[in-house]
């Protein structure tokens, strides 16, 4: 069409058409952001419940755990009968059991729920061996395992204790349950100008090559069956790399003179930079500066 054939009142009709079709556009516009406010709003407030039902189903396993393994390691220490010490001592082997994976059951939801702050402590690696090796020694003693811990590293430790104490966990557990019987576990921790550095070194089938990535998938197995009494939930590995990614650090695994070793890397903290408590083994005991604080 020609603009000399273009009257004003067809100019004006598609003025108004163009018109109602931008207001038509922004008040679809305007529909669907109330409408991404709302499932915004939602989500929010559903995170928020997530977090809260997390913190409170945590509390309700974790408290009866704590008692029910107070008990039986009393009935251990106070009882002489043979029936009962054998009875408490499959008790204590399946409530451990069942501890360790309510861990990463919930280690797992609070890195999905992005529920994984940093509480920054002067950690003692050491403590945390210690506690993780009467934590295992049912597995230890059936494999008549040794493990050793070495400190090549004369800096204080600043990290987060309940963190570590979950790497730890996974690792000692996953040396012990592939390890050959007999074998020695050796945990060693180490640093550089950057990082402090955990070494978990074991003697078994270790790990094939075309699966040394996707074992930190979530739910991943490929165990062969000959070392490893437990299948487990598949999530410690997972959990593991969560944590130490939490931590800004990463996590790999090689092969040395037969031996499956795996390497985490943790960033170094400057404490003038955050607030201390001090962490002894996984357990963290605040006092403020002023107090005059003890070391142990």
């Amino acid at each position: 069409m020609e603009m000399s054939s273009i009257t004003d009142d067809n100019l004006l009709k598609e003025i108004s058409r163009r018109f109602e079709e931008k207001q038509a556009s922004i008040a679809e516009m305007e529909f669907m952001t109330k409408k991404l406010l709302t499932l915004n709003e939602k989500n929010k407030n559903s995170q928020e419940v997530k977090s809260k039902f997390l913190s409170l189903i945590k509390n309700e396993f974790n408290n009866p755990m704590s008692s029910l393994l107070n008990i039986v390691n009393l009935m251990i220490k106070k009882s002489n009968d043979s029936k009962i010490l054998n009875l408490s001592d499959m008790m204590k082997k399946e409530l451990l059991k069942l501890d360790f994976s309510l861990k990463n059951i919930f280690s797992a939801s609070e890195i999905e729920a992005g529920e994984i702050a940093n509480d920054y402590s002067v950690v003692k690696i050491k403590a945390i061996f210690d506690e993780t090796v009467d934590y295992f020694s049912s597995i230890i003693k059936e494999k008549s395992l040794t493990l050793k811990y070495v400190n090549k590293c004369d800096e204080k430790i600043i990290a987060d204790s309940q963190k570590l104490d979950i790497i730890l966990l996974n690792l000692i557990s996953n040396a012990c349950e592939y390890s050959y019987s007999d074998a020695k576990v050796l945990v060693t921790l180490l640093c550089d100008e950057k990082n402090y550095i955990i070494e978990v070194e074991d003697e078994g089938e270790g790990v094939y090559k075309e699966h040394t990535k996707e074992i930190y998938n979530r739910f991943a197995h490929f165990e062969t069956g000959k070392t490893r009494a437990n299948a487990g939930l598949g999530l410690g590995l997972s959990v593991t790399r969560g944590m130490v990614e939490a931590l800004d650090g990463s996590i790999d695994n090689i092969t040395r003179d037969s031996k499956t070793i795996f390497i985490v890397k943790i960033k170094k903290i400057d404490e003038k930079e955050i607030d201390l408590s001090t962490g002894f083994g996984s357990n963290e005991f605040i006092f403020d500066a002023s107090d005059g604080m003890v070391e142990f």
